[in-house]
């Protein structure tokens, strides 16, 4: 017994040690540790904002009846649709900043949650709504190149980034010879009201369409073909808006209308306007004025119209043939250059698409709707302002003081010219 108790004494020394150098241990680990730090954000509180599965059924149940839903189809995937109309396209040129996508993308797919969303930060403090987007940085508007930025507003940078007038679609074309040639002519309009009583030649070939989707112009009163001397109010009671307050107002489930659906609830803007509806109204009054401007412009030739069905539609007249030779108004058996035509065709192997436009010649058959002389310049501005409001699709809602300015001012100029 006194053996084993006289064995045992080392090792209870070293367990007092041990005990000792732990103590110690711990007294300095937290006299290292300093004060404790505010308490963070609870990652989920921030997440459930938006994550929460009832929250996220709603929202895509309503998004489905969105146009943006079916937006995306195998004419759109192309090199200069692609960048609106894919999830992939819009991602790519808000990366990179450039107008259009690098290739076309074969596989493009239809614009999603992802598409307009991206988590840029997690910490949402003070502007929850914009780091949730993809992009809020002013935008260079593709009409012409423009190389000149416009800030719509945080949120509408991104709905502007495509809701806009559309920009150069091809750079090539096939000549009669069928020798590819770089485009040696303007292919959309210049707004330049210095030219206004010069003539011009408007060949075919050349574009002034504006492509539908023009709101955030029409909204912000920008690049409509203003006539020299003439005043253009660019603001309205509105101008302060987002296009959420309107285009993501309160859901109707009656209507299937607000929400991320996208389509504007009525029933939420007549309760603003006291139960009148404005709209109507405005839509009836600016349609009225760009029909009155089509028909004036028909009368000159500058524009051809069309009915079918009871409906009537107008398109431009080129004045001269695409090599610049004036299309007489009488019946010849004189060839022409008469029409510019699409011939894109997809590579056997790659499944890239390769752009052609090829000239084709052919006598005029339309000499009774041509003008017979070269336009002038004030009289494109005027057509030009009608495809300006008529793609822009809402009939002036989105601005209707410069929308009425535009169009009243190209029939004053018309008329006195």
């Amino acid at each position: 017994m006194q053996n084993e108790i006289l064995t045992n004494k080392p090792d209870m020394k070293n367990l007092i040690r041990l005990l000792s150098l732990l103590f110690m241990s711990g007294f300095l680990f937290t006299a290292c540790e300093g004060p404790m730090g505010p308490p963070g954000k609870n990652a989920n509180d921030v997440c459930i904002t938006c994550h929460t599965s009832a929250n996220m059924d709603t929202k895509l149940a309503e998004y489905h009846l969105s146009k943006h839903f079916f937006g995306t189809s195998s004419a759109r995937n192309t090199k200069y649709c692609a960048r609106c109309h894919t999830n992939e396209g819009f991602q790519e040129i808000t990366s990179n900043g450039k107008f259009v996508v690098a290739a076309e993308i074969t596989d493009g797919t239809r614009i999603t949650c992802q598409t307009c969303h991206k988590h840029r930060a997690f910490d949402f403090t003070g502007d929850t709504v914009s780091m949730v987007l993809r992009t809020t940085t002013p935008i260079a508007l593709n009409y012409n190149n423009n190389a000149t930025t416009t800030d719509f507003g945080t949120i509408d940078n991104l709905c502007c980034t495509c809701h806009q007038i559309r920009g150069v679609t091809a750079v090539n074309y096939t000549d009669a010879a069928g020798k590819v040639q770089t485009f040696n002519q303007l292919p959309f309009f210049p707004l330049d009201n210095t030219l206004e009583n010069t003539t011009v030649k408007f060949k075919v070939g050349t574009n002034f369409s504006v492509h539908d989707g023009n709101q955030s112009n029409l909204f912000a009163g920008i690049n409509g073909y203003e006539y020299a001397g003439k005043v253009y109010n660019r603001t309205w009671k509105h101008s302060a808006n987002a296009c959420t307050d309107c285009h993501m107002n309160e859901f109707n489930p009656d209507t299937q209308t607000g929400g991320h659906s996208l389509i504007v609830n009525k029933d939420a803007c007549t309760t603003c306007h006291n139960g009148e509806d404005k709209l109507t109204p405005i839509q009836t009054e600016i349609d009225a004025k760009r029909i009155e401007l089509a028909e004036l412009l028909t009368t000159r030739k500058v524009f051809k119209k069309t009915i079918s069905n009871g409906v009537a539609s107008y398109s431009a007249e080129p004045t001269h043939d695409f090599y610049g030779v004036l299309l007489p108004n009488v019946q010849t058996t004189t060839v022409f250059a008469t029409a510019l035509a699409t011939a894109n065709t997809v590579g056997p192997t790659s499944g890239i698409l390769v752009y052609g436009n090829t000239v084709t010649l052919a006598t005029d058959a339309d000499w009774t709707n041509r003008i017979g002389r070269e336009l002038k310049y004030g009289e494109l501005g005027a057509a030009y302002n009608y495809g300006y409001i008529t793609s822009e699709l809402s009939l002036g809602v989105h601005n209707h003081t410069y929308a009425l300015q535009l169009l009243q001012n190209s029939i004053d100029w018309l008329k006195a010219n």
